[in-house]
């Protein structure tokens, strides 16, 4: 009896024993490890999901959709975005024109961020911030929702419009498309812009690339050739070197330059025309592209001056466009110059540039003498319609007079008359331009194959609307500017002119109105502006009816081109009026100017604004003129304007 009570005991001690054990785990799970697995538990059956925002859209001038997000992840067709494999892909960016200003818009990578193009530059304001939410999961693992948990939403991002115009970057890209296959062509670059505001209105390139799919096509393809490609413009160059002679009174349109018989020898090394000529024009000159000619005039410029004139028209700089890749080209300092630098420089050669970059030196031809800093989007927008940010309009430089400009055009003209570009005119217009033919560099010199092919131009040309350019690479058969690159230009100017939804017709035709006018327009002389507010000016120049457009955001105008005295009837478009955030008319004191003449520029400046006169300065060096002559009473609503001797860099 006394052994099973024995056992009894031992099998209670044990149960009791197993008993504490449990309890004691019992209480140190619920009570002293109570928290920790509380939140175990909750992490079991909650999850914190990210809530993506929706990356901004990205639209054209017009507001039509170039760029959008699909809300979460969705299949689609890949034949709505332009591609041309079959079956279905997931995605989150779509760029419904597929192919359409690819490299200007770039692509998105696999962790969300742009790539290149505009998703790459506005990649902060598009992306917008993400959100999350606490997600309840059950035991079969399946998530869902539950009102009353913390969470945060997504601030979706913000829209960015181009300048770009859907029609009209159409149109570039079929023509340079149909131009590079005729030509069994590497590849080809197109530009078409406003020259007056510096805003692109089309940049193509050939080939170009599919977003939607972008690691499908070459690195090389991706990339946007215009500001990312250095070349040796070849005789495009030609026009800045005009302009310098023309400036500094060098030559006229009219003086006699002896083309040598298309051979002209300096220091040991012989530069030939392939249409040799004897006496001619400079207009002549520069119509039939010839080297010869061109390199005598060089051979008057020093080295200093043309530098410094080179550096004013924007080459060795990056154009300061929101794009990525942008390169600044290659202007040597004038310590490395060979002794024949300067005429190579004069055809193009020794010199090297973005399309963009040639691009924006014309627009200074083409508007009056003013480089512009080139301008790709319009604005930046919320949802909500409010604008984030918006594009100004910004002149860099006076690079030449307007007068000088309004010669250059007029010899441009000929060009397409009777010279290299006459597959460039347009039936019924007055065309404008400039070839070029560069050979590309190899080991030892130069290649005798392969070429860069060239042509820049504007329409009409009293009055231009647009400026379009096009590069080819290395075309075969015809190498030549005129002949392979003009005739691309005149089908994107006719085809931009005719379309229906483009307001390019209308610009013509109402500016060649006034242009085929030139006997009323020779007897409006442009009144001086500068001093007044825009209030007065605006009044002032609607009452005698003459167009004009502000530049800046100030209320007082401190420069116009062209200047007080012009006649209208020597200037392509509306008055350009420069205004400054300071207001001159708030002070009613008159002062008496001071004498800048004889001065450097920079002591001058100093002297005008010790007495309180606004200044504004053209070019560098000694002061060789005033607008406002020594002694005179200045009231403070005037602006007088110091002409330095030389170009600044």
């Amino acid at each position: 009896m006394a052994q099973y009570r024995m056992r009894l005991i031992i099998v209670a001690a044990l149960l009791a024993a197993c008993l504490l054990v449990i309890v004691g785990r019992l209480f140190t799970i619920q009570i002293v490890e109570g928290k920790k697995w509380v939140d175990k538990s909750i992490r079991q059956v909650q999850q914190r999901r990210i809530i993506p925002a929706k990356r901004g859209d990205i639209y054209d001038r017009r507001g039509r959709q170039l760029a959008t997000s699909v809300p979460g992840r969705m299949a689609l067709n890949l034949d709505m975005v332009g591609v041309e494999a079959g079956g279905q892909a997931v995605l989150q960016r779509v760029y419904p024109m597929g192919d359409v200003a690819g490299p200007v818009l770039g692509y998105i990578g696999r962790d969300g961020y742009g790539f290149d193009g505009i998703e790459y530059t506005f990649d902060h304001y598009l992306r917008g911030e993400d959100g999350w939410e606490m997600a309840h999961r059950d035991g079969k693992q399946r998530t869902y929702s539950k009102i009353g948990l913390p969470g945060k939403e997504p601030q979706d991002g913000s829209d960015v419009y181009l300048t770009i115009d859907l029609n009209l970057q159409k149109i570039v890209q079929s023509v340079l498309k149909q131009t590079v296959g005729a030509l069994n062509a590497k590849g080809a670059m197109a530009i078409v812009m406003d020259p007056y505001t510096g805003k692109i209105l089309a940049m193509a390139n050939e080939p170009s690339f599919n977003p939607n799919v972008p690691l499908s096509f070459p690195l090389a393809d991706r990339q946007n050739r215009c500001v990312s490609t250095v070349y040796e413009p070849g005789s495009t160059f030609k026009a800045i070197t005009a302009a310098i002679a023309l400036q500094e009174k060098m030559l006229n349109e009219t003086d006699l330059i002896d083309g040598n018989n298309g051979v002209y020898e300096i220091y040991g090394q012989v530069i030939r025309d392939d249409s040799p000529q004897g006496m001619i024009t400079f207009t002549r000159a520069l119509a039939v592209s010839s080297n010869v000619c061109f390199a005598q005039a060089a051979s008057g410029f020093t080295n200093d001056m043309f530098y410094r004139y080179s550096r004013d028209f924007g080459f060795g700089a990056k154009t300061g466009i929101t794009l990525p890749g942008e390169e600044e080209g290659i202007l040597h300092p004038v310590r490395s110059w060979s002794g024949r630098t300067r005429v190579t420089m004069a055809m193009g050669y020794e010199v090297s540039a973005t399309f963009l970059q040639m691009m924006m030196a014309y627009a200074s031809i083409v508007n009056g003498g003013v480089l512009l800093s080139p301008i790709i989007y319009e604005k930046i927008e919320k949802k909500n319609g409010t604008t984030v940010q918006s594009s100004e309009v910004r002149a860099v430089r006076q690079v030449m007079s307007a007068e000088t400009a309004a010669r250059l055009r007029r010899m441009m003209k000929v060009v397409v008359d009777s010279g290299t570009a006459r597959h460039a005119a347009v039936q019924g217009l007055a065309v404008a331009g400039k070839t070029g033919t560069s050979r590309k560099p190899e080991a030892g010199g130069y290649s005798r194959t392969r070429h860069w092919s060239s042509f820049i131009g504007f329409i009409p040309v009293e009055s231009p609307v647009l400026l379009c350019g096009i590069v080819i690479d290395e075309p075969t058969g015809a190498t030549g500017g005129g002949a392979v690159a003009a005739p691309a230009f005149r089908k994107i100017m006719t085809q931009a002119i005719a379309h229906p939804e483009l307001e390019f017709s209308d610009k013509v035709l109402r500016r060649g109105v006034i242009a085929r006018d030139s006997a009323e327009n020779r007897q409006i002389r442009v009144p001086k502006v500068t001093g007044r507010t825009r209030k007065t000016a605006t009044a002032h120049l609607d009452s005698i009816k003459i167009g004009f457009m502000f530049v800046g955001d100030g209320d007082v105008i401190r420069h116009q081109t062209p200047a007080a005295g012009s006649f209208m009837g020597n200037w392509p478009g509306d008055i350009v009026l420069y205004t400054d955030e300071r207001d001159f008319t708030a002070d009613s004191t008159a002062r008496v100017v001071p004498d800048g003449v004889g001065k450097d520029l920079r002591d001058a400046f100093n002297l005008f604004n010790t007495h309180g006169i606004p200044v504004y300065a053209v070019g560098g060096g000694v002061v060789k003129r005033q607008s406002i002559a020594a002694g005179e009473l200045l009231t403070t609503s005037a602006v007088c304007t110091l002409y330095g001797s030389v170009r600044r860099k």
